[in-house]
């Protein structure tokens, strides 16, 4: 497998100062529980929004939110079912973001589910999208209601919404509501995170295929959401297991990391901000190791992942674990480092860590499941090695929540500058990530004839946006009759990008 050449001749930098405030305070905790940074290196500080007026407002692990980019202000939040104002009221059209029957599936609207939702700017004129990962009514029934799929409930639903902050003198209005970007997919539960195009004012928005190694890579403009790239790895094979999981990029945007469930197994890649292309796969093993529970033994989970700031670490948290891996180390017993084994509290008051969410501050601000503690627990010093990183058990506290506290907002880092300059496309740069599969002729107006490793593999054609259209085990694939377009024809794990004319 070749390589592309990622050249990152200049990154435009901010100072803490003069950032983008945009993730100036994130939600960590039902009634609108909030950390605020304060501009410096100090911790933020803590508090409520909606303490009881109105009562449970629900944000979960499946939250976020945005704040001015410009002033730090608070603008909207949302569980991944709802958008709420700073004030506690539903934003006008800001309900039922999901179809009804997921949306009626708990008593009180919520996505429980990590990265269930993320929210981007929509150019710089007070226009936002809120992208949601749900699944449909007709894929509820089947999964859910009938207990089809084996116990596997896969996502099918990508879709986003747009929000006004300028209607409603500034309190916001949905403008337009569930709009289709992935549909009849199989989608993880968790894995969804931007990073910066190379432009600087664009975004590549990512989201995880289920039961594969396999990312939508999607460009966000101020004017479209486009399915740009489709890109497979044969491992690790990541399950159905998805309830917990998370998927970052590192601090300078050229690597991306997932972890999933109950997989002991890290994925690293090189990531082109240019292009949006993943190269360079790696995995890890993440350790097992016993836990101090007398129920769960071994902690064989993988929960949240986050690089430290100059990029050198990754940290993993698990159930009962938080690990630093020196991912360059080639001596895997000195890569890893076991930060803090065993609950931050006593026992019977733990609700595991969860998502690992990095502060404009250089801290890491470890999330948990959720539980009426009223505490986090925080890494004061990421970019130093081994126990050096200063883990900090709970001390990022909110003594007046009333709700407790679960895990940090899913927020990309809006402070990522651009690239100088951006290497030519070369015409082989994508196709040679998965040279084991060849297409031609590209583009076809009649049959495309594939060529593989393995002859008789299933093969797929998908349609731009994902949705899957046609299979066949045979070395062809018949264009004629379908509309001229892009499509994306997966066999295995390799995916390659056609034309039909």
């Amino acid at each position: 497998m070749k390589t592309i050449i990622i050249i990152l001749l200049t990154i435009v930098s901010c100072s803490l100062v003069a950032q983008n405030k945009s993730a100036y305070t994130f939600i960590w905790g039902g009634g609108g529980v909030f950390a605020r940074f304060n501009g410096d290196t100090s911790r933020p500080v803590t508090g409520q929004l909606y303490s009881n007026n109105p009562p449970y407002i629900i944000f979960s692990k499946g939250s976020s939110n945005i704040c001015d980019s410009a002033s730090g202000k608070l603008l909207m939040l949302s569980n991944g079912y709802v958008i709420y104002d700073t004030l506690g009221n539903i934003i006008e059209n800001g309900d039922s973001l999901v179809p009804e029957k997921i949306y009626n599936h708990n008593a009180l609207p919520n996505s429980p589910n990590t990265q269930g939702s993320l929210i981007l700017p929509k150019g710089n004129n007070g226009l936002y999208y809120l992208f949601t990962s749900t699944i449909s009514d007709s894929a509820y029934t089947f999964y859910v209601t009938n207990g089809g799929g084996g116990g596997a409930v896969p996502y099918d639903l990508l879709q986003y919404h747009v929000v006004d902050m300028n209607a409603n003198a500034g309190a916001g209005k949905v403008i337009q509501k569930n709009i289709p970007t992935l549909t009849n997919v199989k989608m993880s539960k968790v894995g969804m995170m931007a990073c910066r195009h190379a432009n600087g004012y664009d975004w590549w928005l990512v989201k995880q295929a289920a039961d594969t190694n396999m990312m939508y890579v999607f460009l966000v403009t101020k004017d479209s959401v486009i399915l740009k790239n489709l890109q497979g790895f044969s491992s690790p094979h990541f399950g159905y297991f998805d309830l917990v999981g998370q998927s970052c990029f590192s601090t300078d945007g050229s690597k991306y990391a997932y972890l999933q469930g109950n997989n002991p197994k890290l994925f690293v890649a090189d990531f082109d901000r240019c292009y949006g292309v993943f190269s360079n796969p790696r995995e890890f093993n993440i350790p097992v190791d016993s836990t101090t529970h007398p129920v769960w033994i071994l902690d064989s989970s993988a929960i949240g992942v986050c690089f430290s700031p100059n990029d050198k670490f990754i940290y993993i948290a698990q159930d009962f674990h938080i690990y630093q891996l020196e991912y360059n180390e080639p001596d895997s017993l000195h890569a890893w480092c076991k930060i803090k084994k065993g609950a931050d509290t006593i026992l019977s008051q733990f609700a595991k860590y969860g998502q690992l969410y990095k502060g404009i501050d250089g801290r890491i601000y470890i999330g948990k499941f959720g539980g009426s503690g009223i505490a986090n627990s925080v890494i004061d010093h990421p970019d130093s090695k081994g126990l050096a990183c200063g883990f900090c058990a709970r001390c990022l506290r909110c003594d007046t929540s009333g709700y407790g506290t679960t895990s940090p907002s899913n927020m990309p880092d809006f402070n990522l500058g651009a690239i100088a300059v951006c290497p030519p496309l070369g015409i082989n740069n994508i196709s040679d990530i998965q040279e084991e599969l060849v297409i031609y002729p590209n583009p076809t107006k009649t049959k495309f004839q594939i060529k593989f490793k393995i002859p008789n593999a299933k093969k797929e054609l998908y349609n731009a946006i994902g949705q899957l259209i046609f299979s066949t085990f045979k070395n062809e694939i018949d264009a004629s009759g379908f509309s001229e377009g892009m499509y994306y024809i997966k066999v295995e794990n390799a995916v390659k990008k056609v034309i039909i004319e």
